[in-house]
């Protein structure tokens, strides 16, 4: 089946604006009766009037209160047409629904007997015939009618106008929303939930009623999510100067829900997931994602809602922008130097492997055939690497000043990167014109690194080069402008005076190299001594370093560079080294022999006592699957999986005592506090266990038995439980078992036990174990965050879901296609696993190839799945 593209090129604006929207739901069993009366007034002279719409029964359409015959208008699978209209009119359309069979969960839907909504991006028109396109804005008035016992709670976007009985077991609410707002924002949820209600004063003292829902008696785990939102309002004012702006703010917890959260205006949509919590059904992680993400979804009501998009080309000007800014709230409720870490981390994890892949795209994309499938790591998390440089470049200070000076130009406008651009260049006196090509170019740029040192007359030759691998669609690339925050340190590690007058000095006093240039050379004088190069520091830029770096001047920066995010990149760098190594003795059938320096040096980490303990938990880690990945020409799991359990093996018999030791001192401590300090002890001992583990002591797993059945936390009860998952221990079983019946009936909880079984890289079983759980009664496959937890996770076990030994690719592929005919975003999600086919040996490339095939040349794949599969047989 062909389908075409959409083209940033093509874009024109709108031919007609809204005025206003008034919305009238009828909420029933069986079906919804919606009728939305615009004001419409024509920009384009002439146009015929084009609505989107898909998967409605249009009741009827009325202009200026006369209704249209069949031969006035025209309905296509996706458009309703009407050839010649006034240039100013009152359009009415009323559609009929059915919610109840709604499994996209897209438009209205039904989640656990609740009405909910998700627009975003272009659910819209699966609720209404209207402009479904982020540039239309219009005020929204709502009136939404129910039965009153099932659906006690009627909400919309905006301010509580009024509600009123209606005397025959039905109930209506009024909503107004005062500010205008593109459709993708709308939001209506209906239906018998707890709440719970706190308040938040304004720094110009108004009063904000703040209300958190969710399934009754599920509503006492939303405090933690309260807390954050108000933590994130108080950041806001403090960090932006940006005020809440209604009288209202609502959050609601829903269990079927496609994505994390969306920031409807005043309400706020949430995967329950994402909002309950407390310290018997949440680890510490998901403590930490519920703050980011209340914060993220807080943060939009400015970049996202009050500023938007001006076409979906543009995504990231909203979601690069509002990541950042939770990073920047994370890491201001954190350790600054561990949050940067964990975000470096997954970027590169999951960002740096699409943009090697076969989707590779711009962070402002020129096409695509889904607009769902540009919700990407690539417009999120890089784009928002690409605020922190415009940040790095003209400093903090700076950085303010033009964010200012963005919302004094644009507030209630719909928008583009080039105007955000020029709002933080042009206050700052800074030219972004090449800076803007990592908005248009796709791919890693490489920045290579050359270095000299001539004695006798002091001076330090640092030759930097760029490039940037061909991706798809660009096999060519044009010089980035690429901020490198850099130092140079003596022999002691103190850093010395940068005598170079091509480094530049942003607002904040910080040191920059700002590389432009495909070559360049920048030469430092007054040097005593040879300089030990710190460059990239605090990662200022997305880019690979290639450094030949000498093994003396990596183990020092892992030492003693001044700067925390080095001291961890330089432990990893030569962790992938050593494990580069050992992948290349796998593969040729040798003895695996572990570097006796690198564990000289991590054994140093384990033994010191002074290293924050949070810190010492990231120095530890070894590279993970997802970056051997990335750096190894051939994907070979069972290598990988070989050279990795080296190392820890290593590591843990070489530290046995040490370990314990540390076990022993953070274990029982403080187990139900929340803080940021306890987080990092729990960290580091349970780090500390799994190393242990892998020594594969029965009287270790007694301790990790004893960690899961006395558990007073669930960060401790799951650490227990994945190490088991992963093992043939005989308490496997019955651990596994206990908590399943524990949690059975919680549909948030219970996907940490899928979890824990998709993701074992030791037990063979693991495919059978996923096949069988897909059978289980507590899996169901319409529900997302079901899907995620065990086929998602098992796509992303890279040793095991390419173990050769296994048919784990065609039975993914049914998966996808199951889940294709109900939910194209979900499938979609789904096919990432297939991201690293063209690194496969050729056997197992072949085999993935086949079942990628399989998939495209079914005529009724959706566009979202195909989209993504069939440029991995293009690549």
């Amino acid at each position: 089946m062909k389908q075409e593209k959409i083209y940033l090129k093509d874009y024109k604006g709108p031919a007609f604006s809204v005025e206003s929207i008034n919305l009238d739901f009828n909420l029933n069993e069986d079906f919804c009766r919606v009728v939305a009366t615009s004001q419409v007034k024509q920009l384009t002279a002439g146009a015929e009037l084009r609505l989107n719409g898909e998967d409605l029964k249009l009741i009827s359409i009325k202009i200026n209160g006369q209704a249209l015959s069949a031969d006035q208008y025209q309905i296509t699978p996706e458009e309703l047409i009407v050839k010649s209209v006034p240039a100013t009119f009152t359009l009415e359309v009323e559609t009929e629904l059915e919610p109840q069979n709604n499994t996209s969960l897209e438009g209205l839907y039904k989640s656990s007997g609740i009405f909910c909504t998700q627009c975003e991006a272009q659910g819209f028109r699966k609720i209404t015939y209207f402009f479904d396109r982020p540039d239309v804005m219009t005020s929204y008035s709502v009136t939404i009618e129910a039965d009153k016992k099932k659906y006690p709670v009627l909400l919309s976007n905006g301010d509580r106008i009024k509600e009123e009985d209606l005397g025959n077991g039905r109930h209506k609410a009024y909503w107004k929303d005062p500010h205008k707002k593109p459709c993708y924002l709308f939001a209506l949820v209906a239906g018998d939930l707890g709440v719970i209600r706190d308040s938040f004063t304004t720094a110009s003292g108004r009063k904000v009623n703040l209300e958190v829902y969710a399934s009754h008696g599920k509503q006492e785990r939303c405090w933690h999510a309260m807390d954050s939102l108000k933590k994130a309002m108080k950041w806001d004012e403090e960090v932006f100067g940006l005020e809440y702006d209604l009288n209202d703010y609502m959050i609601v917890a829903i269990d079927d829900f496609n994505a994390g959260a969306m920031e409807n205006k005043g309400l706020n949509i949430f995967n329950s997931r994402l909002v309950l919590a407390d310290t018997s059904s949440a680890t510490d992680t998901d403590f930490h994602s519920i703050e980011s993400v209340v914060a993220h979804e807080y943060f939009h009501n400015w970049t996202g809602n009050r500023v938007t998009v001006a076409n979906w080309f543009q995504l990231s000007l909203k979601e690069g922008l509002t990541v950042f800014r939770d990073q920047e709230f994370s890491a201001d409720m954190t350790e600054r130097a561990v949050q940067r870490i964990e975000d470096v981390d997954a970027l590169r994890a999951g960002q740096f492997a699409e943009d090697a892949g076969p989707n590779a795209h711009p962070v402002r994309p020129e096409s695509c055939m889904a607009v769902d499938n540009f919700f990407t790591m690539t417009i999120y998390e890089k784009g928002s690497e690409l605020i922190r440089m415009m940040q790095t470049i003209v400093g903090r200070k700076g950085f303010r000043k033009g964010m200012d000076e963005y919302f004094k130009r644009h507030d209630g406008q719909a928008v583009t990167t080039e105007d955000f651009a020029a709002a933080i260049a042009e206050p700052n006196g800074k030219d972004f014109t090449q800076f803007k090509r990592w908005y248009n170019q796709s791919g890693t740029p490489v920045v290579s690194v050359h270095e000299k040192y001539d004695a006798a007359s002091g001076e330090y030759h640092l030759t930097l080069e760029q490039s940037c691998p061909p991706t798809p669609g660009q096999p060519t690339k044009e010089p980035f402008h690429i901020p490198l925050m850099m130092g140079l340190l003596d022999k002691n590690g103190a850093e010395l005076p940068l005598n170079c007058e091509k480094i530049t000095i942003n607002t904040d006093g910080k040191h920059l190299i700002e590389l432009k240039e495909a070559k360049e050379t920048y030469v430092f004088k007054g040097l005593k001594e040879r300089p030990v190069l710190s460059i990239l520091r605090e990662f200022s830029a997305p880019v690979n370093l290639h450094w030949d770096a000498s093994e003396d001047d990596l183990f020092f920066l892992m030492n003693k560079d001044v700067d925390s995010f080095n001291r961890r990149e330089m432990a990893q760098k030569i962790g992938l080294r050593v494990l580069s190594s050992l992948i290349g003795q796998a593969r040729e059938g040798q003895p695996l022999v572990v570097d006796q320096k690198y564990l000289q040096a991590m054994s140093a980490i384990i033994r010191d006592e002074h290293m924050d303990p949070s810190f010492k938990a990231k120095m530890l880690q070894l590279p993970s699957y997802a970056i051997l990945a990335q750096s190894e020409k051939v994907l070979d799991a069972d290598a990988f999986h070989q050279a990795r359990m080296a190392v820890r093996y290593a590591l843990a018999k070489e530290n046995k005592s040490a370990l314990l030791d540390i076990y022993r001192k953070y274990h029982g401590v403080e187990p139900k506090s929340r803080s940021t300090k306890v987080f990092g002890h729990r960290q580091l001992k349970n780090l500390v266990l799994h190393l242990l583990a892998d020594l594969h002591d029965a009287e270790v797993f007694e301790m990790v038995n004893h960690q899961y059945t006395s558990a007073q936390n669930m960060t401790d009860k799951m650490t227990a439980l994945m190490i088991l998952a992963d093992s043939n221990s005989a308490h496997r079983p019955k651990a596994l078992q206990h908590f399943h019946d524990e949690w059975k009936n919680d549909s948030v909880v219970i996907n940490k036990w899928f979890t824990a079984q998709a993701t074992s890289t030791s037990r063979s079983e693991v495919l059978q174990d996923v096949m069988d759980l897909t059978k289980h009664p507590t899996f169901n496959l319409q529900n997302p965050n079901n899907v995620y937890s065990l086929l998602r996770a098992f796509g992303a076990n890279i040793v095991r879901f390419n173990d050769p030994k296994l048919n784990s690719y065609e039975f993914y592929a049914d998966k996808i296609l199951e889940v294709d005919a109900k939910n194209p975003q979900v499938a979609a999600r789904l096919c990432a696993a297939f991201n690293f086919v063209q690194k496969l040996e050729p056997s197992m490339k072949d085999k993935a190839m086949a079942q990628i095939k399989r998939m495209v040349e079914l005529p009724h794949l959706s566009k979202n799945s195909r989209e993504l599969l069939q440029s991995a047989l293009t690549t």
